[in-house]
């Protein structure tokens, strides 16, 4: 079997969630920020990603987007996608 040194899910994780979940029958994927620590200039984001019918993921990220890309990307490896 043949593969690409960086599969597309991992290169835009957002994206392959999103086409994984509408293939699975289900609704888009909601992000929602729980919250931001640290410094002004150095905040960590925490962002909750739930598609319908599986377990919400929490992950964290330098940015809204890259906490986002974070929990889309651990949702694609948990449900075996990547």
């Amino acid at each position: 079997e043949f593969r690409s040194p960086a599969p597309p899910a991992l290169k835009n994780p957002k994206s392959a969630l999103q086409e994984w979940a509408l293939g699975q029958g289900r609704a888009l994927p909601r992000y929602t920020v729980l919250g931001s620590k640290g410094p002004d200039h150095a905040p960590t984001f925490t962002v909750e990603v739930a598609v319908d019918g599986l377990e919400p993921l929490t992950a964290e990220g330098r940015s809204r987007q890259d906490a986002e890309k974070a929990a889309a990307s651990a949702m694609l490896k948990r449900e075996g996608v990547v």
